[in-house]
């Protein structure tokens, strides 16, 4: 547990001193483009190594087909690259995916390695289950002498209490915030693209973030810049099929009001979808009971089963990888 003392410090004063930083994508599919901004901000600040990494959970886009789940990927399903004990592994710039439902196609991670080639860039398995996720994080921490943890989500599924019924992608969010509450380095929960996951409708995303914010989880806020939006979209340029990593991209260049995500949910794309915002990961505990659901969980298939039997949902392991689905023009409203 972080154990922050009160009042608790801002994510700016976390980051102050330090020499190594872990960024990692909160849910997989891409949540890892949303460390860039903070990887700049850490850059800013003087940090001296700053490691991105990204769960190992993959939705896949292909044309006339729609993705509602993601693929728990086998970390040798992408060559070359590094392995950092057994549940994590190094990319290369040359890194690709020759494996599974995916094979061919490229990852969110393998771009931002070959934009940014001198960062290290991790995968953590989740096939593992939580156990695996917990030492794949604790591997690259020893490995590179990390001094703070930072998840970053895009959306808002992260902050469901419990009787929510449209999240669909709750299992690896869940596992995140348990590292960032567990992990022996301070753990902080970042959120950014508000509601951009069409995962909980506005009013409840607000109402449940202020339920951590009532808690005094809450721990600054900071927003995309110019800078940020430069490197975001030299990843966004290879993958113009992205429908939810894109949001915060797009309501920082100020396409804000309703557009549609996957084609089925229309979200609202607000200013405050530019916006990272940081809380506590104990607190984030307090609010989403699926954390310590998962806690003592020992495989992946434990942890999907839990979330089915105890609280009604499922996992996005277990949703279709694709769907037929038309193409049809994305034009906001």
């Amino acid at each position: 547990m972080n154990r922050f003392s009160v009042p608790k410090p801002s994510v700016l004063e976390l980051l102050k001193g330090k020499k190594s930083v872990l960024l990692s994508g909160c849910g997989g599919g891409g949540d890892i483009l949303q460390t860039l901004s903070l990887f700049n901000l850490c850059r800013s600040l003087g940090i001296e190594r700053v490691v991105l990494a990204e769960l190992a959970c993959m939705w896949w886009e292909f044309d006339g087909q729609m993705a509602l789940g993601g693929e728990a990927m086998k970390l040798e399903w992408v060559q070359p690259n590094e392995k950092v004990g057994d549940c994590a592994v190094l990319l290369s710039e040359d890194s690709k995916v020759i494996g599974g439902f995916g094979k061919d196609h490229g990852l969110h991670a393998s771009l931002i390695k070959q934009i940014l080639p001198e960062i290290p860039v991790a995968l953590v398995t989740i096939r593992k289950g939580v156990p695996g996720v917990m030492q794949g994080f604790r591997d690259l921490i020893e490995k590179f002498d990390c001094e703070l943890f930072i998840t970053c989500d895009t959306g808002a599924d992260a902050f469901f209490t419990g009787t929510e019924t449209q999240v669909q992608s709750p299992l690896c969010d869940a596992m995140s915030i348990l590292a960032a509450s567990e992990l022996e380095i301070p753990g902080v929960y970042g959120v950014v693209g508000f509601g951009g996951d069409a995962e909980l409708p506005l009013p409840d995303l607000m109402k449940n973030m202020g339920f951590v914010m009532q808690k005094g989880g809450f721990l600054g806020a900071h927003g995309l810049t110019q800078e940020d939006l430069a490197l975001i979209e030299r990843v966004l340029q290879y993958v113009p099929y992205e429908e939810v990593e894109k949001w915060p991209y797009e309501a920082a260049r100020g396409n804000l009001g309703i557009h549609y995500c996957k084609r089925f949910w229309s979200v609202e794309i607000t200013p405050a979808a530019a916006v990272t915002f940081f809380f506590d990961a104990d607190t984030m505990r307090e609010v989403n009971p699926l954390a310590d659901a998962l806690r003592n969980t020992e495989t992946l298939l434990e942890a999907e089963e839990i979330l089915m039997r105890d609280w009604n949902l499922f996992s996005e392991t277990r949703l279709p990888l694709v769907i037929p689905a038309p193409s049809a023009p994305q034009v906001s409203d």
